[in-house]
């Protein structure tokens, strides 16, 4: 007897909640990167080859996505020291071998209060929808009634909202206000959305937590360059025995109607220097469509030489942060350049490298790294040995 077929939720109607995936067919792609790099389809298939068996496991879809197949652009890398995607998961899940850390970096509740309690900025809590609760609590929404009460109040406004366990800004939403006489919520980003479509989707697709977030205007400068979106940069820490350093450093620049700052929503990423928190290089598209971008297509303002307002301070915070979170020693950390100052927005224990490598046109690969990994797999090695002392002792 054949169990019955589950009904598949529909998407939300106003957030998105599903990534769109680049699915390359092999035989189109192959004439498509043949007619791209200037190579034979047989040289193409050699090269691809060569990277597919190399030490970053690169895919198909990312030799597309890399531009790998582009050797101008990766031109003074050696390719081989770039990680595809699965490989960029295997090597972190192994590298950040302290698992039992992981609910607390995935949960955005419990990662910003734990890292409140040291006193490092996080973006301020102003609601929580939990329906599953009982107990009245401050903040907390138990339900859909709850939510539209909250929503019709004038000064919560702006918001922003994310699934309490979401990633790659699935399912968010940055709110400008209510309009109470159409009934429409207006984005951050100048969309209109109805308020009951809103409650509905909250209310049927995160049952498991929804968290409403204070929106937290840029800085001016930041606000000149791409409007009155926070976006973030993305700072790759390493912690090991002599302490955290800066790893990588990409900003991401929102434009268009994009209220989250996440690339693959057709925002801009670019090439930071270090030191000055600078704009290098600047990026839209992957792939066949990747672009070259000097000005921001909104403001018109430059992107070359544009700085991440209050970098130094942005630096400080993430190696303070890494410090605090020295249990999971290779962390992405989303901090955005606020009016205020910077602001730790969220962590991920598994950071796309894809946003370091792509701009930088380089891989992770390299010397530094293959040191603190070999130093972590040590580790690692010395942890499970002292967790099976311990539990022989019980």
């Amino acid at each position: 007897m054949h169990a019955p077929a589950t009904k598949e939720k529909p998407e939300p109607a106003t957030l998105v909640a599903t990534a769109p995936h680049l699915v390359n067919a092999p035989l189109a792609a192959l004439r498509a990167l043949a007619v791209e790099s200037g190579l034979s389809p047989i040289q193409t298939v050699r090269d691809f080859a060569s990277l597919a068996m190399g030490p970053g496991k690169v895919s198909l879809d990312d030799y597309v996505r890399l531009r790998l197949f582009d050797l101008a652009y990766w031109a003074g890398c050696d390719r081989r020291t770039v990680v595809g995607q699965r490989c960029n998961r295997d090597l972190l899940v192994e590298l950040n071998y302290r698992h039992d850390w992981y609910g607390l970096v995935d949960d955005k509740i419990a990662s910003c209060a734990y890292l409140a309690a040291y006193g490092l900025p996080t973006a301020p809590l102003a609601a929580i929808f939990a329906p599953r609760l009982k107990k009245q609590a401050a903040h907390l929404l138990r339900g859909r009634d709850d939510l539209e009460l909250f929503l019709e109040r004038d000064d919560v406004y702006p918001l922003f909202g994310k699934p309490a366990d979401g990633f790659q800004s699935l399912g968010s939403i940055a709110l400008r206000r209510l309009d109470r006489a159409r009934g429409q919520l207006e984005t951050m980003g100048g969309a209109f959305v109805r308020l009951d479509d809103f409650l509905d989707d909250v209310s049927s697709h995160y049952d498991g937590g929804y968290v409403f977030e204070r929106f937290m205007p840029p800085h001016p400068d930041a606000a000149r360059l791409h409007g009155e979106r926070l976006g973030t940069t993305r700072i790759v820490t390493l912690c090991d025995a002599n302490g955290p350093r800066i790893f990588r450093a990409s900003w991401k620049i929102p434009c268009g109607q994009n209220s989250a700052d996440n690339f693959w929503r057709g925002n801009i990423l670019a090439k930071l220097d270090i030191e000055t928190g600078g704009v290098e290089k600047a990026v839209s598209g992957t792939g066949f469509d990747m672009k070259f971008e000097t000005h921001h297509p909104d403001t018109g303002a430059p992107l070359i030489g544009a700085k991440v307002p209050h970098w130094v301070e942005v630096k400080a915070l993430a190696l303070e942060a890494s410090r605090v979170m020295r249990h999971v020693p290779m962390l992405g950390w989303d901090i955005g350049a606020a009016a205020e100052g910077p602001v730790i927005i969220e962590m991920n224990e598994t950071p796309d490298l894809f946003l370091n490598q792509f701009p930088d046109a380089r891989g992770i690969l390299e010397p530094d790294f293959l040191v603190f990994a070999a130093e972590q797999r040590r580790a690692a090695k010395a942890y499970e040995a002292d967790v099976k002392r311990q539990l022989a002792k019980l």
